[in-house]
């Protein structure tokens, strides 16, 4: 930083701020370099779909993403990051008990949807059949922060209900809704858009509301709580849907017997 001459007394005030300088700009500089090379190795950028949702689809996404009261993205900045982890050290602090699962939750609104957004890199890196690894997370890493400075909430919504996974071999909300509730995505009530939602992300596993109704309801109920959290549905709504039933259409042509 400096031309240190043999013979010549470091000045201390100097290098250290010169020290303070260089650090700043390497934390600054090292994270957008990150970003660019995943980036840069990377399948070409997701392209936001534009069907429009039903408003109560479009809450249920919303909720099981863990939006909370966000009308927003928030773009991950050094400034939001730092936020955040402020928030969940503060949650830490105050709440011993195991597991960071609700902690976390109680921060969402310093970054709304995260875990909705990294599922849908995750989805588009599987998509450009990327394999996953080093190369594959930085990629989806580079893709959500990119998203959260450039997508709206409506081109998450849209995007994640035209291509998220309701369940094995279920590909978007249009497809899912026939294949649960034997009607169309507009047409769905609150009981089921909420049990819909809930569904997002299970690509895994074929669970089976038919055979399974209790852990459906569970399913659905966590995610009307959140609907209610969010002030997206009134405390009377959500009482009303909760003990409502499923609204499941008939069972699909050759579904298997449930066992007893």
């Amino acid at each position: 930083l400096y031309d240190i001459k043999p013979g010549v007394p470091l000045d201390k005030k100097k290098a250290f701020f010169g020290l303070v300088i260089a650090g700043a700009a390497a934390a600054i500089l090292l994270p957008l370099a990150i970003f660019l090379i995943g980036l840069s190795i990377g399948p070409p950028l997701p392209v936001p779909a534009r069907t429009t949702l039903p408003p109560v689809l479009a809450d249920a996404l919303w909720a099981r993403a863990d939006g909370g009261t966000a009308d927003r993205l928030t773009p991950i900045t050094h400034f939001s990051i730092a936020k955040f982890a402020a928030c969940v050290a503060y949650e830490d602090f105050q709440d011993t008990r195991p597991g960071d699962a609700q902690r976390v939750a109680n921060c969402r609104e310093y970054m709304p949807a995260l875990a909705g957004l990294e599922y849908l890199s995750g989805t588009h890196m599987r998509d450009a059949s990327r394999a996953t690894g080093f190369r594959e997370g930085f990629s989806r890493l580079s893709t959500t922060v990119w998203m959260t400075h450039t997508w709206s909430k409506a081109d998450f919504l849209n995007t994640v209900a035209e291509r998220g996974e309701f369940g094995a071999g279920i590909r978007g909300a249009e497809a899912a809704s026939q294949h649960y509730f034997t009607r169309r995505a507009a047409e769905l009530t609150l009981p089921q858009a909420a049990l819909l939602a809930a569904f997002i992300g299970d690509r895994r596993t074929v669970f089976d509301p038919w055979c399974g109704p209790a852990g459906a309801v569970a399913m659905r109920s966590r995610v009307l709580q959140r609907m209610w959290d969010n002030h997206s549905i009134d405390e009377a709504t959500f009482k009303s849907a909760n003990v409502s039933a499923l609204g499941l259409g008939r069972r699909p042509n050759g579904h298997p017997a449930c066992s007893q």
